[in-house]
């Protein structure tokens, strides 16, 4: 990474972004030693900045839709009490004992289960429809995202459940900041800018990536740079 941002032309803006802020960091640092220029057209960020970034930067007419993703209302699979978490608090805390007793008997773990709601809310469809896909579209997704049609479809009811609970306590999670963003921010994903998937990955040889229409094979969403 450090490598190819280093040899972009200088006159091109780059933005490198990571989950991990020390390897930003490094990235960044490295970056600035290797370049004549330093990084003058380069963007450091992590991708969390850059949701918190964009989600700020929504405008929207409709103000009973806004959201201010603050952090203490952010719903992780686990985490301390800064955050909510969907292990304790939704699954131990608000599902009820015969809901639980339906996820040990078709051998859904609490990961699973969060797993799934990820897939559900961030499908590569999910991009140009901003918004969960249905249950019929899930069911449909390719033997790639696991788990038999009888385990998907007791995982999508749990994630209308999951659904009801958080916006009730006005929580968010990831998925949702992001869904948020397409729906209301400026995005590539407009019908006038949006770049076909086969587009994307054909430039880096990757068509084995999508299926025989052209839609992403794993749960996740492709680069968005030209």
């Amino acid at each position: 990474m450090i490598r190819k941002v280093v040899q972009e032309d200088s006159s091109r803006k780059i933005l490198v972004v990571s989950r991990l802020s020390r390897l930003v960091k490094v990235i960044k640092t490295a970056v600035e030693e290797r370049r004549d220029d330093g990084a003058k057209n380069q963007s450091f960020t992590t991708y969390d900045d850059l949701l918190q970034l964009l989600a700020k930067r929504v405008t929207q007419d409709k103000g009973l839709e806004y959201k201010s993703f603050v952090q203490f209302d952010r719903v992780r699979f686990d985490c301390d009490d800064s955050n909510i978490s969907f292990s304790r608090q939704f699954v131990a805390g608000h599902l009820n004992t015969n809901e639980r007793r339906e996820m040990s008997k078709n051998l859904i773990e609490e990961l699973t289960l969060w797993h799934a709601i990820i897939v559900i809310k961030s499908q590569a469809k999910c991009a140009t429809s901003k918004q969960p896909l249905s249950l019929d579209d899930y069911l449909a997704l390719p033997a790639s995202f696991g788990l038999t049609g009888t385990q998907r479809e007791l995982c999508y009811a749990l994630f209308l459940k999951y659904e009801q609970w958080r916006e009730s306590e006005r929580f968010w999670d990831e998925m949702d900041r992001v869904l948020y963003v397409l729906k209301f921010g400026p995005s590539v994903f407009k019908d006038d800018h949006f770049i076909p998937w086969a587009h994307r990955v054909n430039k880096f040889g990757q068509m084995d990536l999508l299926d025989e229409e052209g839609e992403p094979l794993y749960p996740f969403f492709y680069d968005i740079g030209k």
